[in-house]
């Protein structure tokens, strides 16, 4: 992906075990960021299991793929289909009023002396937060644009996968 492209030329990484963007409670993201997760969780028999973890989950709490004990970046247990918000973050930015690019990061890298080698070209060659969601709203605006805390995010999407799935004609394999 991009992100991870620009991370790697830019020499931009976070710290071994780092996990402090993950353990933020105040994370939106749009249901479709997790589509993906959700088509996983249903193809692999697990959904149901793991909408009810979701139920049990309290408003605002943490990202429930986020495992302390997990060994992938940032303890995510789904790395692989984890959102766009989680993808992007670190790696990517935005332009300011002047049209210059700033880095939508933490600041633990922007202490990092990689980021201070950051030059206004090399920034140009970061993927670009607001053109990542232009295109995911192409898919579907709606569902794109419904911003909402990360856990409940995920749910919305694993009840309209899971829906889409449930009412397929009987021999439809997807």
């Amino acid at each position: 992906m991009h992100a991870d492209r620009f991370g790697k030329t830019s020499g931009l990484t976070c710290a071994a075990g780092c996990n402090r963007c993950c353990v933020k409670k105040d994370i939106h993201a749009s249901p479709l960021e997790f589509f993906p997760l959700a088509y996983h969780l249903v193809k692999t028999g697990l959904a149901e299991s793991f909408y009810e973890r979701l139920e049990q989950i309290p408003d605002n709490d943490m990202c429930v793929l986020f495992s302390a004990l997990g060994e992938t970046p940032g303890s995510c247990s789904n790395y692989a289909y984890r959102g766009l918000i989680c993808r992007l973050f670190g790696f990517s930015s935005v332009p300011d009023k002047q049209g210059h690019y700033r880095m939508v990061t933490c600041k633990t890298l922007k202490e990092t002396p990689a980021f201070g080698r950051l030059t206004p070209k090399i920034l140009e060659k970061a993927p670009v937060f607001s053109a990542y969601y232009m295109q995911l709203a192409a898919i579907d605006f709606v569902l794109a644009n419904e911003q909402l805390h990360i856990n409940k995010a995920i749910k919305r999407a694993l009840e309209l996968v899971s829906s889409y799935y449930l009412y397929r004609r009987p021999g439809k394999r997807a």
